[in-house]
């Protein structure tokens, strides 16, 4: 976990997230850290839904080049993974097509 997160991730267990509905977005680097590509986003998500949040927003693994992350869960990150390092010329068109699944989520 990234040392901004360090001092806030133990705060999160004093919020009640029942009835609460989280959409998980990152950025990483899927050549540099293959094997953690988007970890954050899945512990995050790991935390907030045990204490009762309920995860909307996945995004595909397709196109992404990467060996593990705890950020899938059924064949999908959890949230949309962005790498700019790598393929930051599709950053655009993903957040475009996935923020257009969450507002829907979100009923808006």
């Amino acid at each position: 976990m990234s040392s901004d997160w360090e001092d806030f991730f133990p705060v999160l267990d004093d919020i009640d997230f029942t009835g609460k509905t989280v959409a998980y977005f990152g950025v990483g680097d899927q050549t540099g850290y293959p094997d953690s590509f988007m970890d954050e986003i899945g512990i995050l998500e790991e935390k907030i839904s045990a204490l009762g949040g309920k995860t909307v927003g996945s995004w595909p693994t397709d196109g992404y080049d990467f060996t593990e992350s705890r950020g899938v869960r059924d064949g999908k990150f959890i949230g949309l993974a962005l790498d700019e390092d790598n393929q930051g010329d599709l950053t655009e068109s993903r957040i475009k097509t996935w923020s257009g699944q969450v507002k829907q989520a979100f009923g808006i």
